[in-house]
């Protein structure tokens, strides 16, 4: 197949797997906010949606590394390029948390804000303190009650094949917690499917949780301390994943 004729046939891959994931997922927070069950139990109809989309993509997920355990109070803080790294967080990574933050952009879909409430999904509207410093009280509490709270290390897609610089809310929950943070390294999406283009190709997306990092010697104003240690783990392990992507 001439290099022509591929890119083709991965724009159309990718093209019609996006817009049956844009249809796809009102129905699915519609059967949310509608149906019976709330917490774990409702999340089944976005569980569907995102794996359907890795599979039309042709996207594979690998796990590695130690999951934290139901009960593990903790802040998962991950990394995200594109779009297709977002479907992998839901796929591989969202069934081990408990609390998850998103972005309040979110909230134009239909059903959407009553689905989140119901799954245990808050969004973050950015740069509104007022509404934040509540919910990070909320993130606080629930990580003392021993949840797995799951909060975006660079708050956004990056873009591109490398690590942002992390934001302190992640790091300021855990301080405030006493709990632990464990970086969740997403690696592969930017090759899969850059973000803002819809060509899908064949690949896979690996997700790594790294070792614990402790909050317990940082006071609050030690915040950025904290997130730069974090920004460089996450980095790190990117990079060992960019090695292997290359020796394979």
């Amino acid at each position: 197949m001439t290099h022509a004729l591929k890119s083709i046939e991965e724009n159309w891959r990718g093209g019609k797997a996006s817009l049956r994931f844009l249809l796809g997922t009102p129905l699915a927070m519609g059967r949310i906010a509608r149906g019976a069950q709330v917490g774990r139990q409702a999340r089944a109809p976005l569980e569907r949606l995102f794996a359907t989309y890795l599979e039309d993509c042709r996207f594979d997920v690998v796990v590695e590394g130690e999951i934290p355990a139901a009960g593990t109070g903790c802040i998962l803080s991950h990394n995200e390029t594109s779009f297709a790294d977002l479907a992998a967080y839901f796929v591989a990574i969202w069934p081990h948390v408990d609390r998850l933050a998103g972005a309040d952009v979110y909230r134009h879909i239909p059903y959407a804000r009553k689905a989140c409430a119901k799954i245990d999904i808050e969004l973050v509207a950015r740069g509104n303190r007022r509404s934040t410093d509540p919910l990070v009280d909320r993130m606080v509490a629930a990580a003392k009650a021993g949840k797995r709270v799951g909060w975006g290390g660079e708050g956004r897609l990056s873009g591109w094949d490398g690590i942002g610089r992390f934001k302190v809310g992640g790091s300021i929950i855990a301080i405030r917690a006493n709990a632990p943070i464990i970086p969740v390294v997403i690696h592969g999406g930017h090759h899969a499917m850059r973000l803002g283009t819809v060509r899908a190709r064949p690949g896979k997306i690996r997700v790594r949780f790294c070792e614990p990092v402790s909050s317990e010697d940082y006071a609050e104003a030690d915040a950025r301390e904290l997130a730069d240690k974090l920004q460089r783990v996450v980095s790190e392990n990117f990079a060992a994943l960019s090695d292997r992507q290359l020796e394979s």
